[in-house]
């Protein structure tokens, strides 16, 4: 079995949910057993290790490689995954079947950080000759807020360019949209729901500003990038009332905002506001408690350059293509580190009830990182 998939099993064999918000704990809904895996794993190659962060149960894991070349590539993938529950596979009892290897994590992301250490083990034990030194970051919490990576740039970390492990296919994400997430609130007065004129129905205000927001999703689809096409703006929850015999006092949506590069929350709320002005003063927008900028970087980027060379190595030819999700690389990009989005596995087959990656991927996937460090 390839190396690659060897380690791509054993990262998928411990879970590493993330809670997405929520306060679930325990050592599932933890990083740090994969990051304890990485470190080990790279510790016993040689390679410098630092377990990096406040929170224990959610740390980063950096491995340096510093010879002294003139480049330095961060190599990064999450370590967290969504939800296991109410998978048709078993989550986290990894099987290679019909060419691909199943499991959840498999190919969001933990195929990619695999990637990365099995190209460090074949550099150390070929003793392959660097051209660039790299940094792998395994980082936790890319699937609800992008913690990991914004710890990273906080620290002030530090690359020429950089990989941001996800599945593309081994294709080349120069571009993708950003994303804003943020609550929306309508303001009413209870009564008794036998006495309603007494009271003001927040729900029923809440009506005619989702009305309103779906008339400005409309409009948003004349707001295009020519690459990326438009920006979008998403309900996804509402939560109101008290009780139903209670005139609700309040109502609360949460509002899911696709961002196009040069977009941020301060431009998207002033569209809002001027589409929601005329419903008046009860209606109030609150700060956003996710925010990530689009990312944009020319084909002929050091990360894309330097990704196409790699590849043409071992006689691959990726595609450039742009995405309509959001990864880490808007933190490292808004960072200063210009970021490409390369890994194996399908985005359609991620955050999937029987999650896989082409094993085929896992292993064309390593050559051409290999070939992007050495010479």
């Amino acid at each position: 079995m390839h190396g690659a998939v060897t380690i791509a099993r054993d990262l998928i064999a411990i879970p590493s949910v993330n809670p997405m918000g929520t306060s679930a704990v325990g050592d599932i809904y933890s990083e740090k057993h994969v990051a304890a895996y990485v470190q080990r794993y790279c510790s016993n190659l040689g390679f410098d290790t630092k377990l990096v962060g406040n929170d224990k149960q959610h740390p980063n894991i950096l491995v340096l490689a510093d010879l002294g070349c003139s480049q330095t590539v961060l190599l990064e993938a999450h370590m967290d995954t969504v939800s296991h529950e109410n998978m048709t596979i078993s989550p986290f009892d990894p099987v290679v079947k019909q060419g691909y290897l199943y499991g959840r994590g498999s190919c969001d992301t933990k195929a990619s950080l695999a990637v990365y250490l099995h190209a460090a083990s074949v550099i150390t034990t070929q003793r392959l000759r660097l051209k660039r030194n790299f940094i792998i970051a395994g980082v936790h919490d890319e699937e609800y807020a992008f913690g990991g990576s914004r710890e990273l740039a906080r620290q002030g970390i530090a690359a020429s360019f950089a990989i941001a492990g996800e599945p593309t296919s081994l294709n080349i994400i120069f571009a993708h949209k950003g994303v804003c997430r943020f609550l929306l609130q309508t303001e009413g007065t209870s009564a008794h729901a036998a006495l309603p004129w007494l009271g003001d129905n927040a729900i029923y205000r809440m009506a005619d500003v989702i009305h309103e927001i779906q008339m400005h999703s409309e409009e948003l689809k004349g707001r295009t990038h020519p690459e990326l096409g438009p920006a979008t703006i998403n309900v996804g929850r509402i939560f109101g009332g008290e009780a139903v015999n209670t005139v609700p006092p309040s109502c609360t949506i949460d509002i899911d905002r696709r961002l196009l590069p040069g977009e941020d929350y301060v431009s998207v709320r002033s569209l809002l506001q001027g589409r929601l002005a005329k419903l008046g003063k009860h209606v109030k927008i609150l700060d956003p408690y996710v925010e990530a900028p689009g990312v944009y970087h020319r084909k002929d980027s050091l990360p894309c350059r330097s990704l196409i060379e790699a590849s043409k190595i071992v006689n691959w030819k990726p595609e450039f293509q742009t995405a309509h999700f959001g990864t880490d690389a808007s933190i490292l990009s808004a960072a200063g580190i210009p970021t490409a989005v390369f890994g194996p596995g399908s985005i359609t087959l991620a955050h999937t009830n029987a999650e896989c990656v082409p094993v085929v991927e896992l292993e064309k996937a390593s050559d051409i990182i290999v070939a992007l460090l050495t010479e």
